[in-house]
């Protein structure tokens, strides 16, 4: 039987599985992502046996070159997604840690043709598949919605430099400064004002109601992109507070869209999401990505 080794670049933790075609996990390693995170991965897991190998990063990412060329949110903004990997001696394919997700949905999960998976963590990312075409763009950055512009007379800058982005509003890393900015008080972390938020905190409840405003928003840009069927949420902060997004975001959602809405719903893979989808690559490479001379 073949297995297949899937690696998570995230802006705090790399993850690695092995898995096998039914995406069943064998065997993982986590450690913390560094300047080049790919490195560690290839020692890390130098005497497991594997016959591919895929990966998914955070970007935005050059795939013709194989590396992330300026991500706002890691220890490095530029590093190698597949050179440190070829000592392994096995076939390489890599793109986006979202777009590996909802290939690892479609592969292993959801069969359904138009599907998009979001994540809320530190940043914002989006995949999606659409008509069954894994979507990619010219670079491999068709899914950079996380800066996609909601609020163009906002001065609220996101860590890529632009300001007004989506990410800027909801993800992790912006939360604190956005807390202070609407409600006068501390910077807080995300799971501290989600606690508060259910304690009844009134600064807190009136900040989250601006930050789940801004959640549908992006949601219903990312959903007039896309048209899906489906949309999945991953990352820390969907799978902490699902209760909550999952009661408040369809409501809110329905003031925003101007098409018919999907299904929302939790990914499946919790903390091992991209991983999965990263190994689904290596399994079932998309022709899409093959245009790009994967496997490498």
């Amino acid at each position: 039987m073949p297995f297949f080794l899937g690696v998570d670049i995230g802006a705090t933790w790399t993850r690695a599985l092995l898995i096998d075609e039914t995406g069943r996990v064998l065997n993982r390693v986590k450690i913390r992502t560094s300047v080049n995170p790919l490195e560690d991965v290839a020692q890390a897991v130098a005497d497991w046996h594997f016959d591919a190998v895929g990966v998914g990063s955070i970007g935005p990412l050059d795939l013709r070159s194989g590396w992330v060329v300026n991500s706002p949110n890691s220890p490095s903004r530029r590093f190698p997604l597949v050179e440190p990997l070829k000592k392994l001696g096995r076939p390489v394919v890599a793109t986006n840690d979202c777009v590996a997700a909802v290939w690892g949905e479609y592969v292993f999960r959801h069969s359904v043709d138009n599907l998009v998976y979001v994540t809320l963590s530190t940043g914002v990312g989006v995949g999606a598949i659409v008509n069954g075409v894994l979507l990619l763009g010219k670079d491999g950055n068709a899914h950079e919605l996380g800066h996609a512009v909601i609020d163009f007379r906002s001065k609220r800058g996101c860590g890529c430099g632009g300001r007004g982005h989506f990410e800027a509003f909801v993800g992790g890393a912006n939360m604190p400064s956005f807390y202070q900015e609407v409600t006068g008080e501390p910077p807080l972390e995300p799971a501290e004002i989600f606690k508060r938020y259910r304690q009844g905190h009134e600064k807190t409840r009136e900040f989250m109601e601006l930050w789940l405003d801004a959640l549908a928003a992006g949601i219903a840009t990312v959903i007039a992109a896309y048209d899906p069927e489906l949309v999945l949420f991953g990352g820390s902060i969907a799978l902490n507070n699902w209760d909550t997004i999952a009661e408040e975001l369809p409501r809110r959602l329905r003031e925003y869209l101007g098409v018919r809405e999907p299904t929302i719903a939790q990914a499946s893979f919790g903390d091992d999401e991209v991983a999965i989808g990263a190994a689904a690559l290596a399994y079932w490479t998309p022709e899409t990505l093959r245009k790009f001379g994967y496997p490498r």
